[in-house]
């Protein structure tokens, strides 16, 4: 036997520790025999393995290859190839299990060899969960080279946070622990790094310890993290090093021999940084004038408001020790009269005044300069001080919204297709119209012409019976094209496949068991469908022999004669409309089809006319045939709320059931459903209602749609108007343009339908902006759920959509603007949306003449975003304050609001506006 074929031996049927024991006690020329035959070996075992995935997936012997290539190929170069290859990769989530026989057979080679192999397999690390990581620190523990300078190693070494111990143990913490001030991206990587307790797996407290022990340098992480600062980055990047420097608690000395470098720091870095750096340099007590002057005049134009406060406390503070600086500190003072906040105008005007008396002639010169950035109120304070002339309060302009625009009347259905060759050419895509349209063509040529029909649709036909392998039809042209199927060829659907669990000995399979005509096991062809061939579907997810599966199955009670989608499978407007096309393919099967269909459309929004349905029924009854139930109550849900009496007389003398029944409907009118929306919270596993019990603090609240409607004997009337389910929809979301049609006259009911499609999750479609222009111009009550859906649109970055439906609504006379404000407020309130977007929609719609129903929206959501005692207002709550004052003053309002003046914080910004608003709705 060769030493080639003891290797492959123990590649193929050997462990990894021995084959790196045999490999290690190779010679130079067995070492060579090895690396000639290897790569012939890889070339069959890569043909066998295929490159869909690494061969550890396939059982290939990737691990025992590398080994190999790492014990026997002679160049340093070669074996990081080798290492490398695309062939041996595993996933980046999983550890490499030959690591410890690949240190066995390298740690036997050569010094220099070794450290040239480390140094280019350190260059080859792209990310910190690189596979070959775990080796490469190992080897460099093992080796002492001089480590290249690679910042993604920097990462991997700090991916697994360590204990003090081990870290002080650690032969590389030396050497990689200063770079990580260098290195891209570590702050990044360690940003949710804390230190309690010390040394408890935490990188910030493992170097306070070791920092206390003197194991690694204290000037040295001190100096590191302040460099850090002075390279640059935002918050997120600087939040290790800021908390590692706090950590730390530099001394009085280490402050004073750095003071240069924190004064650096405070014009442009981060506010965190900056805050760091002003907190410790107020501790000096010797910093030089100037350097302060210089401090100020960069801290106080920051637009930090929290930073320019302290800022001027420190003003404050220098300036009663040393009030003869205070023409020198002006202009650092006056920088702060233009800040954004008027907390921050205010407190630099009110110091203004208070030192005025030690500025000479220039210093106050300087400072009536800057009188044109302080509000008029302000301006004349600081005037009486300093002398010059405040601005003079401006009135605001009188703008005058332009008249909306009302929508376009809603146009007609269009007709239905006028020839059997125009529906055979119909389109059949996921338009709801175009299938209503099909839908009532064929049902008409199937009672005029069903020859006719008959061979028009036949050859249209190709690729239909892959439908039949299907055991439901999730889409609506699955059925139209199953409907011509049993039109061209009576029959031919077998019905939906059954699936059963395999009985005792028959063991798992896998695929189709078919009982043809015959009674015997085999392939079943199209011909075998079309004479109506009975079959039998085995739906096992795994082989038994090959182990580790589970089958899947479905109980008999879940068996149907149909193929409908289960009830929880898809939303109950979309099984609604696929119920449509099953009645329609049942009564063609049966020999029942109506002459014409009621419920097809006469307007564009959906709706029917009743005087056009009652000649439809009229027509079905003289056939003498039944309406098909879903087709019915579709049509019922589509009539407008009100009927001419001539009509509703006429109804009155249809004698079949389906006649009495719609002579009710149009007598009394549609059903109206009661709808709501409750949001709701989870605590101790059980859930709330926000409204019936105090959500806790940072608890996650969700809107649930309500809406419940008394029994109407129509079961799939009902359904429609009946609960919202909360389940998963799959992919079925798109056909949620359909659903306004279905509820015409009942959008709030499609609304509260598609809230759960609102806050978006990764498996749910979301709601787009054409589902609900499409409600918009639909009719019936709205209510909260309407008003949460255009909530939503409203909240978006860029709010077209929800000022476009705003708009078009309003001009209706029918926007629930009370409901819009309460969950614009909630919404905003308690999600992840934000209140400044909502604003921005709102002030675009008050611009283009919805000012009065805009000021409804702002006033009823007032209440709920206005902080309590003693809390901040929101983001947002002083944009929506300040956009109140502008459109009441548009809309002529007046009436006082409960709690709009706060009886705290009265200097504020916030509170200003508030009282300013509060000032103009009660002036008589």
């Amino acid at each position: 036997m060769t030493v080639w074929d003891e290797v492959r031996d123990l590649i193929e049927r050997g462990g990894l520790d021995a084959l790196a024991t045999r490999m290690v006690e190779l010679d130079d020329a067995e070492r060579r025999e090895v690396a000639r035959e290897l790569p012939g070996y890889l070339r069959p075992e890569r043909r066998e393995a295929g490159s869909f995935e690494p061969w550890r997936r396939r059982g290939g012997r990737g691990e025992h290859l590398r080994v190999a290539g790492a014990g026997s190929l002679g160049g340093a170069a070669a074996v990081a190839t080798w290492l490398n290859r695309r062939e041996f990769t595993v996933f980046e989530w999983e550890r490499p299990g030959d690591t410890d026989a690949l240190i066995k057979v390298i740690s036997a080679r050569e010094a220099g060899w070794r450290a040239d192999l480390v140094s280019r397999l350190v260059l080859r690390i792209r990310t910190a969960t690189s596979p070959g990581l775990p080796l490469v620190l190992a080897l460099l523990r093992g080796t002492g080279v001089t480590l290249p300078e690679h910042d993604p190693l920097v990462l991997g070494w700090l991916a697994t946070p360590p204990g003090a111990g081990g870290l002080r143990r650690d032969p590389l913490l030396d050497v990689l622990l200063p770079r990580i001030f260098e290195a891209q991206g570590v702050g990044r990587a360690l940003r949710e790094e804390r230190s309690d307790p010390p040394g408890a797996g935490s990188w910030l407290g493992a170097l306070a310890v070791l920092s206390g022990e003197g194991r690694v340098s204290r000037e040295m992480l001190v100096n590191g993290c302040v460099s850090r600062f002075l390279r640059g980055g935002d918050a997120t990047d600087l939040r290790f090093f800021v908390r590692l420097h706090e950590l730390l608690e530099p001394a009085h000395a280490e402050v004073e021999a750095r003071a240069r470098d924190y004064l650096r720091l405070l014009p442009a870095a981060p506010g965190p940084v900056a805050e760091l750096a002003l907190r410790h340099l107020r501790r000096l007590d010797r910093l030089d004038p100037a350097d302060v002057t210089e401090a100020l005049e960069g801290l106080l134009f920051r637009a930090e408001a929290g930073l320019v406060r302290t800022g001027l406390t420190w003003l404050d503070q220098t300036l009663r020790r040393s009030p003869e600086r205070a023409d020198e500190l002006a202009p650092a003072l006056a920088s702060a009269f233009g800040h954004e906040a008027y907390a921050v105008r205010e407190r630099a005007a009110r110091l203004a005044v208070k030192h005025a008396a030690h500025l000479t002639p220039l210093g106050a010169e300087t400072l009536r300069a800057a009188l044109g950035a302080l509000p008029p109120d302000l301006g004349r304070l600081l005037a009486g001080a300093v002398g010059g002339e405040a601005e003079h309060e401006r009135e605001p302009e009188v703008f005058t919204p332009p008249p909306l625009t009302p929508p376009d009347p809603v146009g007609a259905f269009p007709d239905p297709p006028g020839t059997v060759a125009e529906l055979v050419g119909a389109d059949r895509s996921h338009d709801w119209q175009e299938a209503e349209r099909w839908l009532a063509g064929f049902v008409r040529f199937a009672a005029e012409d069903r020859e006719a029909l008959r061979a028009a649709l036949a050859g249209s036909l190709q690729g239909a019976h892959d439908l039949y392998w299907c055991e439901n039809w999730y889409v609506p042209h699955e059925w139209f094209a199953a409907i011509a199927a049993e039109l061209v060829s009576p029959g031919a659907d077998p019905g939906p496949a059954v699936r059963r669990v395999p009985e005792a000995g028959e063991g798992w399979i896998s695929g189709r068991v078919m009982t043809g005509p015959g009674g015997g096991d085999g392939g079943m062809s199209f011909g075998d469908l079309v004479t109506g061939a009975r079959y039998y579907v085995m739906c096992i997810l795994t082989g038994g022999d090959e182990g580790g599966g589970s089958a899947w199955h479905r109980a008999p009670e879940e068996i149907r004669p149909d193929r409908l989608p289960l009830e929880h499978d898809v939303s109950v407007p979309h099984r609604f409309v696929l119920r449509r096309c099953a009645e329609v393919l049942a009564a063609l099967k049966a020999g029942t089809l109506p002459p014409v269909l009621l419920a097809t459309p006469t307007g564009a929004t959906g709706h029917l006319d009743p005087a056009a349905f009652l000649t439809r029924l009229e027509t079905v009854e003289a056939a003498g045939a039944e309406p098909l139930p879903a087709d019915f109550q579709q049509a019922l849900l589509r009539l407008p709320g009100t009927a001419d009496p001539e009509v509703v007389a006429r109804a009155g003398r249809l004698t079949s059931e389906a006649g009495r029944r719609a002579a009710r409907w149009l007598a009394e009118g549609p059903v109206e459903p009661e709808t709501r929306v409750r949001w709701t919270f989870f605590e101790n596993e059980k859930s709330y209602h926000a409204d019936e019990r105090e959500p806790p603090p940072g608890a996650h609240l969700s809107p649930v749609p309500r809406v419940r409607i008394d029994p109407t004997g129509l079961p799939l009337v009902d359904e429609l108007l009946g609960e919202v389910r909360h389940h998963h929809w799959g992919e079925h979301g798109r056909y949620m343009t359909w659903w306004p049609a279905v509820l015409p006259s009942h959008r709030d009911v499609i609304a509260a339908r598609c809230l759960p499609h609102v806050l978006r999750s990764w498996d749910r479609p979301g709601v787009h902006a054409e589902y609900a222009e499409a409600l918009a111009a639909c009719d019936g009550p709205v209510g909260e759920p309407t008003a949460l859906l255009l909530a939503f649109f409203l909240v978006q970055a860029d709010p077209v959509h929800g000022v476009r439906l705003v708009l078009r609504m309003a001009a209706r006379g029918d926007l629930p603007a009370d409901a819009l404000g309460r969950q614009l407020a909630l919404l905003t309130g308690q999600t992840w949306v934000k209140l400044p977007h909502a604003v921005a929609g709102l002030g675009q719609a008050a611009a283009q003449g919805a000012h009065r129903e805009v000021w409804q929206v702002i006033r009823a959501a007032l209440p709920h975003v206005l902080p309590g005692p003693g809390k901040r207002p929101r983001p947002g709550a002083l944009d929506l304050v300040a956009l109140g004052a502008e459109v009441a003053r548009w809309a002529g309002a007046r009436g006082e609001i409960a709690g709009l003046v706060p009886p705290s914080r009265r200097s504020s910004e916030f509170g200003r506006r508030c009282r300013r608003l509060h000032d103009y709705l009660v002036r008589p």
